[in-house]
């Protein structure tokens, strides 16, 4: 009895396959265990009495009596509903079976495995219609764009909005990617519409892990990384450049691209996770720390954090107590992706150091010339993070079909900007002085209050379930700052701010040395939904909210976003029915209101801002205020109303799933700035609402089990979308504008905006001219009017001007039309392993490299090997042309993992897996660039090839996952 019986078994399907993670939990208490990826337990029981519980997602929970056993064999029935896999969507889940509108889950063992600076990587090609886009992914400190279904919006945002455990606005920073349990994302307005005012560019439900009862379980999953270059621009050495004649020699052989890589950079990430419970009290606890040098010299992250959950229930299951908890640090250095272009264009002959003083960096002067070195290596340049989430939920079940919850939250975020630049840094040598520090601390604290009511019931083939509750959030920021210069030593860095001298003596303006700031907005909603079923074959969905926010005009606080979706599960047609490869077949229909509110808080309330100081008649020196902006009492949120008609299937006897989605979606009221006459206003520019664009698209997912024995599995998944955003209007009779321009080119040389949008044009359309090859002396020829087969005009002189319309086109679009994911993944015995590709296809990338340092005209700077290759026939400076427009399209082994299961034999190691990754392995693609990856392709100006590019990085990782 004090030792206990051992009791051993092994747990599998109807047909004899092994199921590993089956909970086995002696029933009444908390001792349990899970199966082995053979199906094999062992747990030690008291007596040979008792009795085993056994359950999994997806099968028939099973009680088996002990009876004096030592071993206890059994085969899970499946499940027809637990086999529905559960969906997270806006305040609640459903079943997968039951679902009426587009929502897309990707669990924890979905994810891609590797090194990742945000966990929206890790859903990247996972879900159709979604963009992630990453220009700097081996920087630690940089996260990518995420886009749903196209941009739309013009100043109000076309991010999705992120829910982390049920908190609208959650920040992902506060999360370790080990912690998180599934991302759902809400791509239609029908599901995103119970959010309202910021559904309308989807939604993004991330749920984090929570305890299992049964036997305390510990989990350990780390891995180590290293970033190696994948790709560098391909520019003249020192001796090409000499021998080109484009600069004189200063004596050194400086690489500079390479002096700014940092090429033993390495990286480790630990989590430590414990949990468990029983019935009524479950428990998760985990701590993570991770550290992540940048492929460049300046550029470094540390984080560490404890996240916990628990759930409690009383009164004999009649109140439950669900919570999180979560505290998380981040150390973060900046770098400068500037300093990248500047290594490419400046003179391989300049000395880093200064000849005269070697301890001292070389100072270089001149327009946009700076020491790429010295500028990261010559000041601190960081930030130091705190990130806080606390929730409580109270839930009363009053009746078995009747409960009640209330929601409590409180998410923060306070980061202590430090910046000092140091007596070496330029700035202190040409402005003869020692050193410039400057400190800010700005604190987001917001704060959620969320009460819901369920309801549900079934009658005969009716089922009817009713959700109805009330939301209020509140959103506050807060800032200042200070700096100085001047200091007496380096040695005080930013600690010290009161011992510098700014003015040198002289007066100051107060603006230059410090300020401070406060804003605040609430958003306050009612809302509702009801789901209907009969005979689970006709599916009906309603909801509405009605939602007030401070940030919108005085004469429009509130609106009412309602939706509507349906669904017929056509395979239960006898026709349809009877064909036996047709396992589920179910149609869906949609239609919602959602709207968009990233538009800055106080825009439509009149403000009052600075205008300067001015000598009272006491010679004393005020600050002096006027009105600062043209305010709007009729400002409201964009509208967008979207319809959306889909496909679900499973088809030869679940082997093969997936679904298709068709959308348009209509976004009106779009904000922006229009010009208006003054007077009567007191300024000539206004936020106002006018104009409409549209997107639509669409979505196929597919998912097919190919092979799937103890031996031996294949499952493929795959995703691929289309997807075209317009804008269609622009002015109404109130304000007009025939266009506007975006996205001015860099100087020297000025050559004009690289993007321009009127109505009926496609988002992120380039305006340019049209390349008509070049004449005799090697100037670059466009066609008059933009129409090829016209007049040849030449691109300098005064045949045409660079800022003028008359012969500029539209020349390409930068938004992928295509895009597509493709995951494969085989396992031999305990060996597995995964193949990811990605790919856009059919659109633009305006490479800015080839035209700034591809042509021989740039003076003095060094250039790409290609402008005496590919582009030595042009011999006259840059001009915005096609010519400069490369397809984009590519396609990519993005990730590749190779994981090891092997049995060690250890009663108390419940799994345990070894395994490799390597991240951007090839890319192919006509881009003469270095990655298009690596190029923006979500909002207003997608395919920008800027010059300030960070490394491209090919990332290796080697990591353990173990469980107790």
């Amino acid at each position: 009895m004090a030792q206990g019986v051992a009791v051993t078994g092994r747990v599998t399907t109807e047909t004899g396959e092994s199921l590993p993670g089956v909970t086995v939990l002696l029933k009444g208490t908390s001792n349990g265990t899970a199966t082995d990826a053979s199906g094999n337990y062992t747990l030690s029981v008291p007596s040979g009495a008792g009795t085993l519980v056994f359950s999994f997602i997806g099968y028939t929970q099973q009680e088996v009596p002990i009876n004096n056993r030592t071993t206890v064999n059994i085969s899970l029935v499946p499940d027809a509903k637990a086999l529905e896999e559960v969906v997270v969507v806006g305040y609640g889940t459903v079943q997968k079976r039951e679902l009426t509108s587009a929502v897309t889950t990707v669990s924890a063992a979905e994810f891609q495995q590797g090194a990742f600076n945000s966990p929206l990587q890790m859903i990247e090609g996972k879900v159709a219609g979604v963009t992630v886009s990453n220009p700097a992914a081996a920087d630690p400190n940089a996260g990518p764009a995420i886009q749903l279904r196209g941009a739309s919006s013009l100043r109000a945002g076309n991010g999705p909005l992120i829910v982390i455990d049920g908190m609208p606005g959650g920040d992902l920073r506060n999360l370790a990617q080990q912690d998180i349990e599934s991302i759902s994302v809400l791509r239609d307005a029908a599901a995103a519409a119970i959010y309202g005012s910021r559904g309308a560019n989807g939604v993004i439900l991330v749920q984090t892990k929570r305890g299992k009862s049964g036997k305390v379980a510990v989990t350990y999953d780390s891995y180590v990384e290293h970033d190696a270059v994948a790709a560098k621009p391909d520019i003249l050495s020192a001796d090409e450049f000499l021998a080109r004649q484009r600069d004189r020699d200063l004596g050194a052989r400086t690489n500079w691209y390479d002096e700014l890589l940092r090429k033993d950079n390495f990286g480790q990430n630990h989590s430590l996770a414990i949990s468990g419970g029983s019935e009524n009290t479950v428990f998760r606890l985990s701590t993570n720390y991770r550290t992540k040098q940048g492929l460049d010299i300046a550029t470094d992250r540390k984080e560490y954090g404890l996240r916990g959950s628990f759930m409690q229930r009383a009164m004999d299951g009649i109140l439950e107590f669900n919570g999180n908890f979560s505290y998380r640090i981040a150390n973060e250095e900046y770098t400068n992706y500037g300093a990248f272009q500047q290594a490419v264009k400046l003179n391989p002959t300049i000395p880093i150091m200064d000849a005269t003083n070697p301890t001292m960096y070389n100072t270089l002067l001149g327009y946009d010339t700076y020491n790429p070195v010295q500028n990261l290596l010559a000041r601190e340049n960081g930030s130091d993070q705190e990130y806080s989430i606390i929730d409580i939920t109270t839930r009363l079940n009053i009746l078995k079909n009747l409960n009640t919850e209330l929601k409590l939250a409180r998410q923060g975020h306070d980061q202590l900007r430090r910046e000092y630049y140091s007596g070496r840094s330029a700035e202190s040598v040409t402005g003869g002085y020692t050193g410039r520090a400057r400190l800010q601390d700005e604190k987001w604290t917001d704060y959620t209050l969320e009460w819901i009511g369920n309801y549900f019931t079934t009658i005969g083939r009716h089922d009817l379930r009713a959700l109805g509750g009330y939301s209020y959030q509140e959103f506050n920021n807060a800032a200042f700052w200070a700096q100085n210069r001047r200091f007496p030593t380096d040695a005080f860095g930013y600690n010290n701010l009161g011992a510098g001298n700014y003015g040198n003596g002289q007066a100051i303006n107060m603006n230059d040395v410090m300020d401070s700031w406060r804003s605040k907005e609430k958003t306050i909603a009612f809302l509702g939904r009801v789901n209907y079923s009969f005979d689970d074959t006709y599916f009906l969905t309603g909801s509405f909210r009605y939602e007030g926010n401070t940030k919108f005009g005085a004469n429009n606080k509130w609106g009412l976003f309602p939706a509507a979706s349906a669904a017929w599960r056509i395979s239960k047609l006898p026709a349809i029915d009877d064909i036996g490869v047709i396992d589920d077949l179910k149609l869906r229909v949609s239609y919602g209101v959602t709207g968009r509110s990233g538009f800055d808080r106080y825009t439509s309330v009149s403000r009052y801002t600075g205008y300067g100081r001015y000598q009272n008649d006491a010679g004393q020196w005020i600050q002096v205020y006027g009105p600062g902006n043209n305010y709007n009492p009729d400002l409201r949120w964009e509208k967008a109303i979207a319809y959306n008609a889909g496909l679900d299937f499973s088809l030869f006897d679940s082997k093969l799933s997936g679904s298709v989605d068709a959308f348009v979606r209509k976004s009106s009221d779009l904000i922006s700035d229009y010009d208006v006459p003054v007077p009567p206003y007191l300024h000539p520019r206004m936020t106002v609402n006018v104009g409409t664009s549209s997107s639509r698209g669409v979505e196929l997912s597919l998912n097919w089990s190919a092979v799937n024995t103890d031996n031996f599995s294949y499952n493929s998944s795959l995703t691929t979308s289309y997807t075209r955003a317009v804008l269609d209007a622009w002015s109404n009779e109130t304000y007009k504008a025939a266009f506007f321009y975006m996205q001015d080119l860099p100087s020297p040389g000025n050559p004009g905006p690289a993007y321009r949008l009127e109505e009926n044009t496609d988002l992120g359309s380039f305006y340019g001219y049209k390349y008509a090859g070049v004449d005799e002396n090697g100037t670059i020829l466009v066609w008059k009017d933009g129409k090829e087969g016209t007049e040849k005009l030449r691109a300098s002189g005064n045949q045409i001007q660079t800022s003028a319309d008359r012969d500029r086109t539209y020349i390409g679009n930068g938004t992928p039309r295509y895009e597509l994911g493709w995951t494969n993944t085989l396992r031999y015995k305990n060996i597995d392993m995964s193949l990811f590709f990605r790919g856009r296809f059919k659109y633009k990338i305006l490479n800015l490299y080839q035209m700034y340092y591809g042509l021989q005209a740039e003076a003095s700077t060094n250039l790409l090997t290609d402008a005496y290759d590919r582009n030595a026939h042009i011999k006259t400076g840059k001009v915005i042309t096609d010519y400069f427009l490369e397809d984009g399209g590519f396609l990519k082994l993005d990730n590749i993992t190779l994981g090891w299961t092997p049995k060690l034999g250890i009663n108390r190691v419940s799994s345990f897996r070894v395994y490799g990754t390597v991240r951007n392995v090839f890319t192919l693609t006509k881009y003469t660039g270095l990655d298009p990856a690596a190029v923006g392709v979500t909002g207003l100006t997608p395919g920008y090839g800027s010059l300030d590019v960070y490394p491209i990085a090919r990332n290796f990782a080697l990591g353990v996952q173990i469980s107790l």
